[in-house]
């Protein structure tokens, strides 16, 4: 209208919104690298992402290993959706599994009754170059292969034995071209030698050693996906060779990941497990679940599903793996106290019955998975906030002591979240380390579980203020920790 005049003489109002901030990664998604091949390729692309497994079934088909993967992943309660994580399958290039060594005898099916009469059979298995001698073995009563097959398993925990069509295959639970199988006559032993023409016939049968895996390694998959779809845990259904894992491990160790490698031999307790261990690489989980590597693999896909189930915004819901119970999977039988004992030394995870009761046994010698897991989860953190903190601003953060409260007020939130989480606690501070106020930092840490300092502005450098560079920002985090064993004295008096 003629003669109005605007309103913004008087009030001038602009909008401005909030700039976007980046989104916390997150640390519960999980990286399947697989040897399979979806069935429509051409419609899949370089990855899939799932959260339930029947989506992986109508992609790889129910009788995959990918597809048995996805649901011993899913299977789990909880499992990597309650921390809102999602499993990515991502196919490996014309990569193929190392093979175990193995044993196969001739056809050996007309040899059954003669089995049967024998009450206490001999035979020398030397399994990757060392000996077991099979004493005292009872066959009365079998009436078939697999019959033979379960009486010789039962004395040879160390090897597979299996009756495929009408012969007997002994196999390693090791892969790669150091996994041998050999038979032989029993050393020391007084009864009936098994390794003669009318038994095994063992002079007629052919030892194939094992074969290195091939094709695109894990290492070199993530270099090439890690730029397209996000995953912080990462696992494959390849059965690896020990130098293999080492190098996986190695690599892994520099990134922001965790690494689940399956070991199907008692061996791996002390061989792999802890060869990693002394080579200080706490980034990966060697599960050893001596079943076979067939077996073992699933095991392991169990638990990660359940390890990486952690929802870090939550209340008290930091979590262990220790004794917890992995749906889908028996315990292994094949672990004995010796062993046990070693996998606390070496830091194997394991998967037993104690009295009865199926319990994952996390042990600490490569460092415990949660410890790692919620550093990660931490770390990830405290980088989102300190990137949003920045940019969310329309002006900007002043290089002053105000500015600098503001920017550790955001990483203290993180923090706060990990306490509330249970990931963090209050507790006396151990280390003759301390930075800032000794007496402010043992009260906060006493206190809060936590303490958050950074160099007064006035005492910056000068380069660093020119480069508009914080000074440098130091937190120190109590763990809460896990009681995983207890020691009880009962003093009685009459």
């Amino acid at each position: 209208m003629a003669g109005e005049i605007p309103v913004q003489n008087i009030i001038n109002v602009s909008i401005t919104n909030t700039p976007s901030g980046l989104t916390e990664k997150n640390v519960n998604s999980l990286a399947l690298f697989t040897t399979e091949q979806p069935a429509n390729p051409g419609t899949f692309g370089s990855y899939g992402i799932y959260i339930n497994p029947s989506q992986v079934a109508t992609d790889f088909g129910t009788a995959s290993v990918t597809a048995q993967m996805a649901n011993a992943v899913f299977a789990q309660s909880p499992n990597l959706r309650t921390g809102n994580g999602r499993l990515v399958i991502l196919p490996l290039l014309a990569s193929v599994s190392a093979t175990a060594g193995k044993f196969t005898t001739t056809a050996i099916n007309a040899n059954i009754a003669n089995f049967a009469a024998v009450s206490n059979g001999d035979v020398r298995v030397t399994i990757n170059t060392i000996a077991y001698n099979l004493l005292g073995m009872n066959f009365t009563g079998v009436q078939t292969l697999a019959d033979i097959a379960a009486v010789i398993q039962a004395k040879l925990p160390f090897g597979i034995v299996t009756a495929v069509g009408n012969t007997l295959v002994f196999s390693s639970k090791k892969v790669g071209t150091t996994s041998t199988v050999a038979l032989a006559a029993a050393t020391g032993g007084t009864g009936t030698s098994l390794i003669t023409a009318t038994y095994l016939n063992s002079t007629a049968g052919a030892a194939l050693a094992g074969v290195n895996a091939s094709g695109e390694t894990i290492t070199a998959a993530i270099a090439r996906t890690s730029g397209s779809v996000a995953y912080v845990g990462v696992m494959s259904n390849l059965d690896l060779e020990d130098a293999v894992i080492t190098a996986n491990a190695t690599a892994i160790q520099a990134m922001d990941r965790m690494y689940f490698q399956h070991g199907g031999s008692q061996e791996d307790i002390s061989g792999i497990a802890l060869s990693v261990k002394n080579a200080g690489l706490d980034k990966t989980r060697i599960l050893v679940y001596a079943q076979g590597a067939a077996q073992a693999n699933l095991m392991k896909a169990a638990y990660a599903g359940r390890a990486l189930s952690v929802n870090f915004t939550g209340s008290q819901t930091a979590q262990t793996m220790h004794l917890k119970q992995l749906a889908t999977i028996v315990p292994d039988t094949n672990i004995t106290q010796t062993l046990y004992d070693a996998a606390e030394i070496s830091g194997a995870d394991i998967y037993v019955s104690i009295d009865g009761v199926p319990c994952v046994i996390s042990n600490g010698g490569n460092d415990f998975f949660d410890n790692v897991y919620a550093d990660l989860a931490l770390k990830f953190a405290l980088e989102t906030a300190g990137f949003n903190y920045l940019r969310q601003t329309n002006t900007k953060v002043p290089q002053t002591e105000p500015g600098m409260n503001g920017l550790k007020n955001a990483y203290s939130q993180v923090v706060e979240r990990f306490v509330r989480n249970g990931s963090i606690a209050p507790g006396s501070w151990t280390s003759s380390e301390r930075f800032g106020d000794p007496e402010i930092f043992d009260e906060n840490v006493l206190n809060r579980g936590y303490y958050v300092y950074s160099l007064p502005i006035t005492q910056q450098s000068a380069p660093e203020r020119e480069a508009r560079k914080a000074p440098l920002v130091q937190i120190a985090v109590k763990r809460a920790g896990a009681i995983h064993t207890s020691d009880v004295i009962v003093n009685i008096n009459n």
